[in-house]
């Protein structure tokens, strides 16, 4: 009687290809050729600046220098508004040249200034190009504010929320100033407290 052999099973096809990848790969490492060094990573820029301290820094002047214009131009009945371009994005620009004409459209004017009470850093970051965006939280007082229609009438909400809150993102340009590229009103009170 013949004998009967049991045949030796193949694999499954599903396993011969990742087996075989798995295989050259472990026989590339034993490979004469000399390794292609990686080429040099891409140089960075410097930063901006050397710590996130110095960075909220000048980006805190450049919000006070923002609010020290905004009012005189509003005290001024929205005089020479181009003052504030160096200091925003061209977005927020736009915006408050068109804040600045309903203001001046109302025939309101204004006395007294916003004052930056503080600041709380929320997020910092360089670019490889060496510039930075930085977002914080800048606490703002209006009380010394006083708002007079056109006849010269005190038209000043009394009961106004006098500290308030705003979020905002200060961005470098490709020279390396700073400028505001948001500012939203996030909250009533001083979130810039610790």
């Amino acid at each position: 009687m013949p004998t009967i052999r049991a045949r030796r099973a193949l694999p499954p096809r599903s396993l011969v290809l990742p087996a075989t990848a798995a295989l050259l790969v472990a026989l590339a490492g034993c490979s004469d050729t000399p390794a292609i060094p990686d080429a040099d990573p891409t140089p960075t820029a410097s930063p901006l600046f050397a710590s996130e301290e110095e960075a909220l820094k000048a980006a805190t002047a450049v919000y006070e220098e923002y609010l020290a214009i905004g009012g005189a131009i509003l005290q001024d009945s929205g005089s020479a508004p181009e003052r504030l371009e160096p200091l925003l994005t061209e977005e927020i620009y736009e915006d408050e040249l068109a804040s600045i004409e309903t203001t001046v459209a109302a025939g309101e004017r204004w006395t007294g200034s916003l004052r930056l009470t503080g600041v709380k850093l929320q997020q910092y970051a360089n670019d490889a190009s060496g510039g930075i965006e930085l977002q914080m939280y800048a606490c703002v007082t209006n009380e010394d504010v006083r708002i007079f229609d056109a006849t010269g009438e005190d038209v000043t909400n009394p009961d106004r929320v006098n500290l308030g809150t705003f979020d905002v993102v200060v961005e470098s340009t490709s020279d390396g100033r700073l400028v505001i590229a948001q500012r939203d009103y996030w909250s009533e009170g001083d979130e810039c407290a610790e």
